[in-house]
């Protein structure tokens, strides 16, 4: 191999590994803001019971 075949192929594996994390963070976010939402719900129905 070359050094641009190795530039080319180190490019598209640090932009993978990227996209690859971008697109891990957005379903841990998107957990997180499912939990959070659960949690207030359960925080609403507390309220309404004890008044």
């Amino acid at each position: 191999m070359n050094n641009e075949a190795f530039l080319i192929a180190t490019y598209v594996i640090i932009w993978g590994g990227l996209f690859g994390y971008l697109l891990y963070a957005n379903s841990q976010q998107h957990k997180l803001a499912r939990r959070v939402a659960s949690l207030e719900e359960m925080v609403h129905h507390r309220e309404v019971r004890d008044e």
